[in-house]
């Protein structure tokens, strides 16, 4: 028995080829494997200097052996972080413009303001790096003995005690928003454009006390400088055992300051696929694991699923906490 012979005629083949042609067109360069061909930035919404630049840059450190193509970083500071924000909102969702996201820009600053951006759905989280707890630390020579004695004071004059943060509506000024309404008191809040300005202003005497990460604390702390008067937090930090939590102290309040790498809304699946494993073996590499030993940082990682449902919790939390 002989196979029939299967011959197609000119027309045929060049319809076939323009089939072919349509498909590959409609078929996105997104559904092969994704791998950056230019450099990658990152924003970071403070100035330098704060926990979320450090992540930022320790992160572009560690992936140089990781990612092919370099990994930059740029400070954007103001709005508590909502400036870097709204600028990769807007900017093309194809994986090379991220932000150091999950803290005050996605969780608190739209509680206070009206925004450009929804920060529940206009960013797509890609890998969350950090959990870090609220510190509330005074000058060493500062008149408060213990966070007993500053909240007795603010109870005895509204807006005598003052404190700084990163930024108006950001997750430290929420944290004091939410001890004012848990404790009855009245504190002069001053906002600054990142961590490093609230700390400097704090050791210059321009605040009497000042809310920020551990990371960003310790080197004045280890040296004597600062001191820590409280943690707000459920439990207390390994590196600052004898430091309470508010919970302690009989206030309920517990607010940490997220951080993790995030991109625009729309970020195609294979890409954030590479992000993501790129970044989790930087995590992952000696060089990470050093910057966290000596920092302080309280690694959490989580991916960009789970980061996403914890940003929409601490979103509704902080809201619900202000009576927004």
């Amino acid at each position: 028995m002989t196979t029939p012979s299967i011959r197609f005629t000119r027309r045929q083949l060049a319809c076939a080829a323009a089939l072919a042609a349509v498909a590959s067109v409609a078929t996105p360069a997104w559904s092969q494997e994704w791998v950056p061909t230019q450099p990658i930035t990152i924003m970071v919404g403070f100035a330098p200097g704060g926990s979320a630049d450090q992540i930022a840059r320790q992160l572009s450190f560690a992936a140089k052996n990781i990612i092919p193509v370099p990994v930059l970083v740029v400070n954007k500071a103001g709005a508590a972080g909502a400036i870097a924000a709204q600028a990769v909102a807007d900017a093309k969702p194809d994986g090379y413009t991220l932000f150091v996201g999950g803290g005050s820009e996605t969780t608190s600053v739209g509680n206070f303001k009206a925004l450009g951006y929804d920060p529940r759905k206009s960013f797509t989280p890609v890998i969350k790096v950090s959990r870090a707890p609220s510190i509330l630390a005074v000058r060493a020579d500062a008149r408060f003995a213990d966070m007993h004695a500053l909240l007795a004071e603010a109870r005895q004059a509204p807006e005598k005690v003052s404190y700084g943060s990163t930024g108006e509506g950001g997750i430290f000024h929420a944290t004091g928003v939410v001890l004012e309404k848990q404790t009855g008191i009245k504190l002069l809040h001053v906002p600054y454009k990142g961590a490093a300005d609230s700390m400097n202003a704090l050791l210059g005497g321009q605040v009497d006390a000042t809310f920020g990460a551990y990371e960003e604390m310790k080197p004045m702390i280890d040296t004597g400088r600062v001191r820590p008067l409280a943690m707000f937090s459920r439990t207390r930090l390994p590196g600052l055992p004898n430091v309470p939590t508010m919970m302690e102290l009989g206030v309920p309040v517990a607010l940490d300051n997220m951080k993790g790498l995030m991109a625009p809304a729309g970020l195609p699946e294979p890409v954030l696929r590479y992000l993501h494993d790129h970044f989790r073996k930087a995590m992952q590499s000696d060089l990470w694991k050093e910057y966290v030993a000596k920092s302080g940082l309280t690694q959490d990682y989580a991916d960009g699923a789970a980061f996403q449902k914890e940003i929409v919790d601490a979103y509704g939390l902080i809201g619900k906490a202000i009576g927004k």
